[in-house]
C-alpha cells in the first residue's frame, strides 16, 4: 500500500479499525518507543492548554488506550472515553468511563462537555468536516478542543531526518514490536490530513475560534488548541 492507493470511505473505516484491534495489545509500547515517550509530553501540554477546571467533563474521541483519560483523570477532570475499536477499548489502562463509538455520529448529548481531546486521530477518519461538527456539537458554548495529530517538518533537514525516520524505521520497528502493516500504513496516512492553513480553516467553518496551532518535536508532531462559539 502506498500514498496514492490508500484506503477511501467506507474501505477506510473498515481498515483502520482491524487494524487499531490488532495492534491494541501492544499499542502503548510501540507508541512509547516510536516516538521516545514524547507523546506523553505532547499530551500534557494538550491538557493544560484546554485550561479547564477540577471537575469539568472531557470527551476524549478516539481515546485508544487511555493515555489523554488519565492525563484528564490526574488534574481532576471528569473524562469520559469514545473509540470505535473495541481492541483498544478493551486494553484500556484507564478507569475511566468508555463507550464504542464512530466520531461521525456521537454517542453523546448536545452541549454536554465543556472539553474535547483528540490524540492522533483525524488522518484515520473517512471524513473530518462532519467529525469538526460533531465536535462543536457536543461541547459547551465557550469549551475548549485539544488535538494532537502528526506533521511534517517544514525545515528541510529535520524533514529529512523526519522521513527517513517515520517512513522507513517506524515500519521495521513496529513489526519487531507489533505488526508491520499497521506500522507501514500510519506514516503513509500523513497524506490523508489537510494541510495546516485548511484545519484552520475547517475549524473556523464549524464554529471554532481562537485557533492556536503549534509545531512541537521539531515539526513532527502539531497541537492545535480552540474554542467553541458562543458565551458560557
Amino acid at each position: 500500500m502506498g500514498p496514492n492507493n490508500l484506503p477511501q470511505n467506507a474501505d477506510k473505516e473498515r481498515y483502520v479499525r482491524e487494524m487499531f484491534d490488532r495492534i491494541s495489545p501492544r499499542y502503548d509500547l510501540a507508541n512509547r518507543i516510536l516516538t521516545f515517550g514524547l507523546d506523553q509530553i505532547w499530551r500534557k501540554q494538550v491538557v493544560a492548554g484546554l485550561g479547564l477546571r477540577k471537575g469539568q467533563r472531557v470527551l476524549d474521541v478516539a481515546c485508544g488506550t487511555g493515555d489523554f483519560l488519565t492525563m484528564l483523570s490526574s488534574v481532576g477532570l471528569i473524562p469520559v472515553g469514545v473509540d470505535f475499536s473495541f481492541g483498544m477499548l478493551e486494553h484500556s489502562h484507564s478507569t475511566a468511563p468508555k463507550v464504542q463509538g464512530s466520531a461521525l455520529e456521537l454517542p453523546f448529548a448536545t452541549e454536554s462537555f465543556d472539553g474535547l481531546t483528540c490524540g492522533f486521530a483525524l488522518r484515520n477518519f473517512t471524513s473530518l468536516q462532519p467529525v469538526f461538527a460533531e465536535f462543536r456539537r457536543v461541547l459547551k458554548p465557550g469549551g475548549r478542543l485539544g488535538i494532537l495529530e502528526v506533521s511534517t517538518p517544514s525545515n528541510p533537514v529535520f524533514k529529512f531526518g523526519h522521513n527517513i525516520y517515520f517512513n522507513k524505521l517506524v515500519p521495521r520497528l513496529g513489526g519487531v514490536i507489533s505488526d508491520r502493516s499497521a506500522y507501514r500504513y500510519l506514516p503513509e496516512s500523513v497524506a490523508y490530513l489537510p494541510t495546516s492553513a485548511g484545519l484552520r480553516g475547517m475549524l473556523a467553518d464549524e464554529g471554532f475560534e481562537a485557533i492556536d496551532l503549534r509545531l512541537t518535536g521539531l515539526g513532527a508532531a502539531q497541537t492545535i488548541l480552540c474554542t467553541r462559539k458562543g458565551a458560557q
